[in-house]
């Protein structure tokens, strides 16, 4: 027992072990295709920055060359050059996609500006402590930077180039372009990817990025105010560095920050003292790991116990070749008795398929001796209705010779008349009864359905008079039907006659039958008005041999009813209906060609 211990505890701790590993394993793999995925974004962001700085660097530098800014520069003071300057600037503003151009004499006094006409317009304001300015001027070479708008306080990059007379600076011209360009684009280029980006300036502040609680924020632990984001806070974002994961605040303005744990990817912009990080959040790349390595656990753990089983197999296939060796000798002397058994079994087959073969000619015979007990039961009622007609056809013989005797031969046309009726009244019984009985051709045909209900109510009629049974028939709808109208009678005149049998021990029986048709559909519903159908009886009422009948009927009539209607792709059901009695609900499909 004590050894059956150590060996689980050691089986458990090597899938500690190995779970753990494969963790670690996996997370490390998945953090190199995180840094893979965000260096390959990156690149592609960092191209597109580049490709913004130049074009921009060469749209000041083609306008510091436009002569129109030189007679601005040398007669401040013209407000109409001013405004002519201003909208040719507006001009390339527009055509450019920059947020403002903008031109400063030496002292940093605005002269121009595309947004002249705006309502925040950049006119005769100073912007000569701005470093952009400064560092141009100190230099006398083109310079970017980065910083807040003082008058729009929009985050923009700035061109800036000296305009010169000759070799004489007379002002500088700057060309701004709004960071939420850039943010962007960003989205444009990185499409539904979950990376996050930040753009840091050699400030460490975060001047751009697609996560909107990051920006105009700093990655030390101490908000700031900076020179280039005059009269903003920088809230801290706390980063923790370790490796490729870093931790910082997600929500620095929040009430309640709460750091988070991110695997981080570092581009250098080539152009500019500028990072970009690239942030992919590490939980769901630790949930990922943690899948792997439960499923790699998992599997080392279906191999542990394969294995036992195939040793524990071979045991047992061992243990076996021992009995079969020892059974060997017995089998060998039961031989001749296992081949006489074997000749038994084949003859028992034999006798066995043979009884199939009968039992299937019995049910076919049964189908069939259902029918005609159908016919048999129709006949006796039937045979009533027949005698009424005969007996008067007698009495009106009778009358009629009399007549002849006394020579009354002008009142014998009014007892021939009547004959004559009696006689098309038992044509059109005999008729009836011998079209039913005549075996369906199973040929379908479009026929109405109020029709077949007519002929079956026609052939039932004598037993439903027999009974006093009360008929009422609403057709609501005429529709027709594809189908063997001999099948579709008999399968009426069994649920009709099922009906009336219900109905034996009801003082005033009645018949309800409506016609119904959809679109698709058409209906034909009968409900009685006798005791209903018990509950223990409804679920075997389609069986074969199934009956409630006494002493009378085979129980097939329900079940080849259904069979028939489903082979026209109709459906059959019965149920008890909420004002008493059953109620039988008959569906087919409508004619197609009706509709």
């Amino acid at each position: 027992m004590l050894a059956s211990y150590r060996r689980f505890a050691a089986i458990a701790l090597a899938f500690v072990a190995l779970f753990c590993s494969s963790y670690w394993l996996s997370f490390q793999q998945l953090l190199q295709l995180s840094q893979q995925t965000a260096m390959q974004q990156g690149t592609e962001f960092n191209q597109y920055l580049d490709q913004q700085l130049d074009r921009f660097s060469q749209l000041t530098g083609a306008l510091v060359r436009r002569p129109e800014l030189l007679p601005v520069l040398q007669a401040p003071d013209d407000t109409v050059k001013q405004q002519q300057l201003s909208q040719l600037l507006a001009d390339f503003n527009l055509a450019s996609g920059s947020a403002s151009i903008y031109l400063m004499d030496l002292s940093g006094v605005v002269l121009a500006s595309s947004n002249y006409h705006e309502a925040v317009s950049f006119m005769h304001y100073n912007f000569g402590f701005r470093p952009y300015f400064t560092e141009t001027v100190r230099t006398g070479e083109s310079y970017v930077d980065y910083g807040l708008g003082w008058i729009s306080n929009e985050r923009g990059i700035y061109f800036a180039s000296l305009v010169l007379a000759g070799d004489k600076p007379l002002g500088v011209l700057t060309v701004k372009l709004n960071i939420d360009r850039v943010e962007q684009a960003y989205q444009a280029i990185a499409g539904q990817s979950p990376l996050l980006f930040m753009l840091v300036d050699d400030e460490d502040s975060v001047i751009g990025s697609n996560h909107a609680p990051w920006r105009l924020s700093q990655l030390g632990d101490k908000a700031l105010t900076l020179p280039r984001h005059p009269g903003v806070v920088l809230p801290a974002l706390h980063v923790r560095q370790r490796d490729m994961l870093w931790k910082l605040l997600v929500e620095p303005d929040s009430a309640d920050p709460m750091p988070r744990e991110f695997a981080v990817a570092v581009k250098q912009n080539q152009r500019l003292p500028w990072q970009l990080l690239m942030l992919q959040a590490a939980q769901p790349l630790r949930v990922q790991a943690l899948q792997l390595a439960a499923s790699l656990s998992l599997l080392l753990g279906m191999l542990v116990l394969l294995g036992g089983y195939w040793r524990n197999r071979r045991q047992q296939l061992r243990q076996k070749e021992r009995i079969f060796a020892q059974l060997e000798q017995a089998v060998t002397e039961r031989t001749e008795s296992l081949t006489l058994s074997n000749q038994q079994l084949q003859y028992e087959i034999t006798q066995r398929y043979e009884a199939e073969a009968e039992l299937k000619q019995a049910q076919q015979q049964l189908l069939q001796a259902a029918k005609l007990a159908t016919i048999g039961q129709l006949s006796a009622s039937i045979n009533h209705e027949i005698n009424q007609p005969l007996t008067a056809m007698h009495s009106y013989l009778q009358n009629t010779r009399l007549l002849l005797q006394k020579g009354r031969v002008d009142e014998l046309s009014v007892n021939l008349d009547k004959l004559s009726q009696l006689l098309l009244r038992l044509n059109h019984i005999v008729k009836q009864f011998k079209s039913f009985s005549r075996k369906a051709a199973n040929n379908p045909e479009s026929v109405p359905l109020h029709q077949v209900v007519h002929n079956a109510l026609g052939i039932v009629q004598p037993a439903l008079k027999q009974q006093q049974v009360q008929v009422r028939l609403k057709e609501n709808h005429v529709a027709r039907v594809r189908l063997d109208p001999l099948q579709l009678e008999q399968v009426l005149v069994n649920l009709i006659g099922n009906a009336a049998q219900a109905m034996e021990q009801t003082p005033q029986p009645e018949l309800v039958i409506q016609l119904d048709a959809t679109e698709a559909q058409v209906q034909v519903s009968i409900q009685d008005k006798g005791p209903g159908i018990q509950p223990h009886d409804m679920v075997h009422l389609f069986e074969p041999f199934f009956t409630t009948k006494q002493g009378s009927g085979l129980g097939l009539g329900l079940s080849i009813s259904r069979q028939i209607v489903e082979s026209y792709g109709g459906t059959l059901s019965i149920d008890n209906h909420p004002d008493g009695g059953a109620i039988v609900i008959l569906s087919l499909p409508r004619d197609p060609s009706e509709t």
